[in-house]
C-alpha cells in the first residue's frame, strides 16, 4: 500500500508540473495574441481564467508539497497521497481546459504543446486508481478516523 501511495503522490507532482506548463503556456499565447489592437491578456475574462489556473496549480502544489513531508514523516501514506493525486489530477484538468479555451481554435490543433497536454491531462485522472477510487479511499479514511 506504501507504494501504491508513493505512485499517487508521484502522480500528483507531476499534475503540478504540467498544471505549471500550462499556465506558462496560456500566459505567453495571451501575452502574444492580439485582438482588437491589444493584447487578449488584458480582456477580463482572459485573465479571469489565468487567475483560476493559477490558484488552481498554486493550491494543487502546496498539497502536493505538504502531503510529501508528512508521507516521508511516516504521519500519513494513505489519506494525503490520494487526496493529492486526486486534487491535483483534477485541478490539471481544469488548468488544461483552460488553456484550450485561451488559444481558442489553435488549443485543439495538432502540434501546439496545449493540444497535447489537454489529451495528456486526461489520464491523470486514471493513473493509479481514478478520480471516483480516491474519493473511496479519502472517505474511507475519513470515516476511519472518526470512529476511532
Amino acid at each position: 500500500m506504501r507504494a501504491l501511495a508513493h505512485g499517487r503522490l508521484h502522480i500528483a507532482a507531476l499534475c503540478v508540473g504540467m498544471a505549471e506548463r500550462l499556465v506558462n503556456e496560456s500566459l505567453s499565447y495571451a501575452l502574444a495574441r492580439q485582438q482588437g489592437g491589444k493584447a487578449i491578456a488584458e480582456f477580463q475574462l482572459v485573465q479571469a481564467m489565468l487567475a483560476d489556473s493559477q490558484t488552481d496549480t498554486m493550491a494543487a502544489r502546496a498539497l502536493v508539497l505538504d502531503t510529501a513531508r508528512r508521507f516521508d514523516d511516516g504521519v500519513d501514506v494513505k489519506l494525503g497521497p490520494a487526496a493529492s493525486k486526486y486534487f491535483a489530477s483534477e485541478a490539471v484538468g481544469r488548468v488544461a481546459d483552460r488553456a484550450v479555451q485561451i488559444h481558442g481554435g489553435a488549443g485543439y490543433m495538432r502540434g501546439v504543446a496545449v493540444e497535447r497536454l489537454y489529451r495528456d491531462a486526461r489520464l491523470f485522472r486514471i493513473y493509479e486508481g481514478t478520480s471516483q477510487i480516491q474519493q473511496l479511499v479519502i472517505a474511507g479514511q475519513m470515516v476511519r478516523a472518526a470512529r476511532s
